[in-house]
């Protein structure tokens, strides 16, 4: 059974007779008749009655054209969905994200990419940097927005955006008043220590700049949570002091609620990173977002590498 040979049938009863269906299948009228005899051979009915001068259809023909409309309306519905989905009106992207990242920097990208792109469904996947990794990995998601890891190829890690960290306390704070003044880290260590939880990258590079820079060799009065926004509504009622990304606290910095302290020999950053699965194409709704970064960050922030991200885009597309 050829699917030609129903096109055909299907094009004869539109048409009306075998000689315009010739004209437009840009077929000749006797393969025409071949392809309705080799059907009726198949299906062992007669589908046309030519016993008329015009051909008309059999009991069995009217059946088989219900079929063949059905069948050919459906795959024009399968041509149109698909085009709406090359041209990202319906479809899904799954992203990956830490904290940091899903929060305060991608939150831009995801309104301008819901605005561009509606009736795409976007779900977004919070976690660790290796959780965010072993979720692109896994395939649970398209792509990954967090801190490098060490992960198995054939994971790809392109550099997206260094994010500093800030020593910060509520404006209500006795250590306010230090601000503008360079203070030592023994000093920033006698007042409670809001940190991170155990296994985050910040919490290992604040623990490893004190053993660097202070007697101590990390913060002992030390309260830990897990959640940025908790910190920050901590941090602004005036009790302890933090280290936090500038991006969480731009507007309460902006505001007066926070202030931000100087600390000598300070400067502690983390890079991230967008992760994806270099074996595998990416859809065209992950790459339609990964161009909406590409676009709309000014190229300051790309650092050196601007080329990779272009490269992505348009190796994938």
């Amino acid at each position: 059974m050829d699917i030609d040979h129903f096109k055909t049938f299907n094009q004869v009863v539109i048409s009306g007779s075998f000689t315009k269906a010739a004209q437009a299948l840009f077929l000749s009228q006797p393969a025409i008749s071949m392809q309705i005899q080799a059907l009726e051979s198949y299906l062992k009915v007669s589908l046309f009655d030519r016993s008329r001068r015009q051909i008309s259809l059999t009991k069995e023909g009217e059946v088989l054209f219900e079929y063949t409309q059905r069948i050919f309306h459906l795959f024009d519905e399968v041509q149109s969905v698909f085009q709406d989905i090359s041209k990202l009106q319906v479809g899904r992207l799954t992203i990956g994200a830490t904290g940091v990242m899903g929060t305060y920097y991608l939150t831009r990208f995801i309104q301008r990419f819901h605005e561009r792109f509606p009736g795409i469904e976007l779900e977004i996947l919070t976690g660790n940097s290796h959780h965010i990794a072993e979720l692109v990995a896994s395939g649970e998601v398209e792509i990954g927005f967090a801190g490098r890891s060490v992960i198995r190829s054939p994971l790809q890690q392109v550099f997206l955006h260094r994010e500093n960290y800030k020593v910060v306390v509520g404006k209500h704070s006795p250590l306010a008043t230090c601000a503008g003044q360079d203070m030592s880290p023994d000093e920033l260590l006698q007042s409670p220590f809001i940190m991170r939880e155990k296994g985050t990258r910040i919490r290992a590079k604040i623990n490893s700049w004190f053993k660097r820079h202070s007697a101590n060799t990390a913060p002992q009065n030390r309260v830990t949570l897990s959640n940025l926004e908790a910190t920050k509504r901590l941090i602004g009622s005036g009790y302890g002091v933090t280290v936090i990304p500038h991006l969480a606290i731009s507007d309460e910095l902006n505001s007066g609620e926070l202030v931000e302290l100087h600390v000598k020999g300070f400067n502690l950053a983390v890079d991230y990173y967008l992760v994806y699965q270099g074996e595998h194409s990416l859809s065209r709704a992950a790459l339609g977002f990964i161009s909406l970064l590409y676009d709309d960050t000014p190229d300051n922030e790309w650092g050196s590498f601007p080329e990779l991200l272009e490269n992505i885009f348009h190796n994938h597309r």
